[in-house]
């Protein structure tokens, strides 16, 4: 007997579709946007970041969690390799986020971050109408000034 699933089916083909750059604060990432929630807010990605990359200091207004696929990252709790798993509680803040190599993970987003200037102040907020202008084809420093 089938289920019905209509609604809930998808899938993203890991050789169709291109990959996204993306804007200031996170230059050098580029992602493949696998979901948009507009119901949750919600949005998951893949994120390929090159060695060296450093994403901008945010907090995150939900909670997050990531898959590290291949490489590596460093940030506020220490260095996190392949086959690791983090998460990051709904308030969390952290500093500079770092790429020691060539970085594929999976992201899955519940909620805006949001992007610091040096000085603390809010530069700009990420959040799923963001991803879905970048995924569209905007600019990536337009579509950050409209998230």
């Amino acid at each position: 007997m089938a289920s019905d699933l209509t609604g809930l089916e998808g899938i993203v083909r890991a050789d169709e579709g291109g990959w996204v750059k993306l804007g200031t604060g996170l230059e050098g990432n580029e992602i493949k946007v696998l979901r948009l929630s507009e119901e949750t807010g919600a949005y998951s990605l893949l994120i390929r970041a090159p060695k060296g990359t450093v994403n901008q200091a945010h907090i995150h207004s939900g909670p997050a969690d990531f898959y590290i696929i291949s490489g590596s990252i460093d940030y506020r709790v220490g260095h996190a390799k392949a086959g690791d798993w983090m998460y990051e509680p709904a308030g969390s803040f952290h500093e500079a986020t770092s790429h020691p190599e060539d970085t594929l993970y999976l992201a899955n987003v519940y909620g805006p971050l949001i992007f610091q200037k040096e000085d603390g102040t809010v530069d700009y907020v990420q959040d799923w109408t963001t991803i879905k202008a970048l995924r569209d084809g905007a600019d990536p420093e337009e579509a950050r000034k409209k998230g």
